[in-house]
């Protein structure tokens, strides 16, 4: 029976007695494994050197033309020292040193992991944003001096887990309102909008089942 891929890191195993070149695939796991086991990255964000350092690992910058989003170890190819990618898959995790904190692979690119007692507020600068899942747990921050509309997405296009926390505060003198996007219901009604009372005021919205959220906080006016 030839070689195989196994679940889960895709590791390869069973191979026939005397299979060729099954030492390479057993050394190419190997530091597979190393790697992945305890992932761990100096940066995310420092570009790629030339030439690295042994035992080096960084994750190549989203921003970078090549191999971007992957995990590069500086070891050997063939003999010859050299940087290998190794292609992340979605859930996949790696500490990151210089931020101490992990992220997590997620439809192509690295999310930050929430920490326990820690929030991340995101600040929001465009006059429109339709809420994603990198928003959940978050206080969002609407900071400018125009109107800003947030909208809930649909489950078809943005799979919110039920019990998805999400903060709204508006900073800025722009009003900011919660819009619900098609087959969306806010506090049990389709349609409509919520504004916030103005500068200051914050409202939580929480994903109670599919399509169905609630809003509370200092709203303005009802959802209508």
């Amino acid at each position: 029976m030839p070689e195989r891929i196994m679940p889960g890191l895709g590791l390869r195993a069973f191979y026939d007695p005397g299979q060729r070149n099954w030492g390479t695939s057993v050394s190419e796991d190997l530091r597979r494994l190393s790697a992945l086991i305890q992932a761990r990255a100096a940066s995310r964000s420092t570009p790629l050197p030339t030439t690295g350092s042994a035992g080096q690992v960084l994750i190549v910058p989203a921003a970078a033309g090549a191999n971007a989003n992957t995990i590069a170890l500086w070891d050997e190819i063939a003999g010859t020292p050299a940087w290998v990618f190794l292609p992340p898959q979605d859930d996949w995790q790696v500490w990151i040193a210089d931020e101490a904190r992990h992220v997590r692979f997620s439809a192509g690119a690295w999310i930050e992991v929430q920490r326990p007692g820690i929030v991340t507020i995101r600040t929001l600068t465009a006059t429109a944003h339709t809420l994603e899942i990198s928003d959940t747990g978050s206080i969002i921050e609407a900071t400018g001096s125009s109107a800003v509309a947030v909208t809930i997405p649909a489950e078809v296009s943005v799979p919110f887990e039920i019990g998805t926390l999400i903060n709204i505060t508006q900073v800025g003198t722009g009003a900011a309102t919660i819009t619900i996007a098609s087959g969306v219901s806010l506090n049990g009604t389709l349609g409509g909008s919520v504004a916030l009372t103005g500068q200051w005021a914050g409202a939580a919205l929480t994903k109670r089942g599919v399509d169905a959220w609630i809003i509370q906080g200092a709203l303005a006016g009802s959802v209508a």
